[in-house]
């Protein structure tokens, strides 16, 4: 099956609910969708280009006094009905890289202090998200949206919220266990650990 690319859909989907310059995309994938979703400018702006070539969206300068020219993009029947066709597509597995499993796994070629270094810099960071939630989800009910819209967008804040309380809790767990590990006495290596 040939690789889809997803930035293209995830620009149309953002374009469902009125036009944006490419700026306006990236805040919103910022501010709207990060606990699941990202895109770079280096990636939007490209996808745009592709966009407007294959007439998914239109385009128009925007232009105010003192202002930098805008370049604003609308989705067009042709680009809604790409999109509707996606939404129809089963979502293909989850699989995912993460950097510090690596480490992780590999953690018997450093120090435990820096497995637990390791451990907790993830832990701080998924504090900080922790805190951030409570802001998503009271900007959801502020925002002028539909009932279903909203249910939708705490449905999928919720699949975050739920990822970070797990994340915290094997932080917690992992710190507890590689401390004990540490603190027990040191016994002679085997040589196949070497």
């Amino acid at each position: 099956m040939p690789r889809i690319n997803r930035t293209r859909f995830a620009i149309l989907g953002m374009l469902m609910s009125g036009p944006r310059s490419g700026y306006d995309l990236k805040k919103d994938f910022e501010e709207q969708i990060s606990n699941f979703w990202s895109e770079s400018l280096g990636q939007i702006y490209p996808a745009l280009g592709r966009l407007k070539e294959e007439k998914f969206v239109s385009v128009k300068i925007k232009r105010e006094k003192g202002r930098p020219e805008r370049k604003v993009y609308r989705i067009t029947k042709k680009g809604e009905k790409a999109f509707r066709d996606w939404l129809d597509l089963p979502a293909e597995p989850i699989r995912w890289r993460n950097e510090l499993l690596l480490k992780v796994f590999f953690g018997s070629a450093m120090e435990p202090t820096d497995v637990l270094r390791h451990i907790e810099q993830l832990q701080a960071a998924e504090l900080k998200t922790q805190s951030l939630y409570q802001h998503y989800e009271n900007e959801i009910e502020t925002r002028d949206a539909s009932p279903e819209r909203r249910l939708y967008w705490r449905l999928a804040l919720s699949s975050g919220r739920h990822i970070n309380e797990a994340r915290l809790t094997w932080c917690s767990e992992a710190i507890n266990e590689i401390k004990k590990f540490a603190n027990k006495p040191k016994s002679r290596k085997k040589k196949s650990d070497d």
